[in-house]
């Protein structure tokens, strides 16, 4: 039974999404962070017994004989104590779509960056929901945003990078954007690495001027885009992008960071 609580009537909660990698959770720690802050900033106490969960998890790629696959855990406001839940599903993501890439529709409606929800995993997911689906019906696999001011700002599932000149630039957190894992991780790799990163402010013409362009998230990780609009780009094996992912493979996979 469905309690009919603020959980459920108002999306009065945020979520996780974790890619589940060799039948374990992948960067489990930094997601339950930032489940903890999230809770936080919608005022939804917390006080997650992070062992449990992590058990919780486990046994929930045991009873999905999942080898890869996806957690989502979603914490949201109940009437008398709040509501965690865990549930699987599979990952789509595979190698021919890596191969050959996605393609990226400019969305018509603007991201609001002052709002108060933009930088959280909100179970407010309407909006991104409905826009990426939009972009699907015109034969897109993903939508963008900018926001008020006409700079990029993030996709309804993911956050973009693109490359000029050997050099990478995304989009500064005061965009308005959910500042993802993923994301997070790809800044470091570039910056261990040696490889020129710079988060600011782009117009649209920046973006189509591009190289290369890439979007990331938890569960694609590093994504080649193929096109945006109808400008195609670049999604050759000695590119950039590719380099990233490969480089991001070596560093996150075989030293197991992402199973911390």
């Amino acid at each position: 039974m469905i309690p009919l609580d603020p959980g459920y009537l108002y999306g009065y909660g945020v979520f996780e999404t974790i890619n589940v990698y060799d039948a374990k959770p992948a960067f489990f720690g930094e997601h339950i962070k930032r489940l903890e802050s999230s809770s936080l900033l919608i005022d939804l106490e917390c006080q997650f017994d992070v062992s449990g969960i992590l058990m919780d998890c486990f046994k929930m790629i045991k009873e999905n004989s999942m080898d890869t696959g996806a957690l989502r855990i979603t914490h949201s406001k109940g009437s008398t104590n709040n509501n965690l839940i865990i549930t699987a599903r599979e990952n789509h993501y595979g190698d021919k779509i890596y191969q050959q890439g996605v393609s990226l529709n400019i969305s018509d409606y603007v991201r609001n960056e002052r709002s108060l929800l933009v930088n959280i995993k909100s179970n407010n997911y309407l909006e991104n929901l409905l826009i990426l689906n939009m972009g699907i019906n015109k034969g897109f696999n993903e939508s963008i945003f900018f926001n008020s001011k006409g700079y990029l700002a993030e996709g309804c599932i993911s956050n973009i990078f693109f490359a000029k000149n050997k050099k990478v630039y995304t989009p500064a957190i005061d965009n308005g954007l959910l500042a993802g894992i993923i994301r997070n991780k790809v800044i470091e790799l570039l910056k261990a690495e040696k490889i020129s990163i710079e988060e600011g402010y782009y117009y649209k013409e920046s973006l189509l001027d591009a190289d290369e362009v890439f979007i990331t998230n938890s569960l694609m990780e590093i994504m080649p885009v193929n096109r945006i609009g109808h400008q195609p780009f670049s999604v050759e094996n000695e590119g950039l992008t590719n380099q990233l992912k490969a480089l991001y493979k070596e560093h996150y996979y075989r030293n197991k960071e992402i199973r911390k």
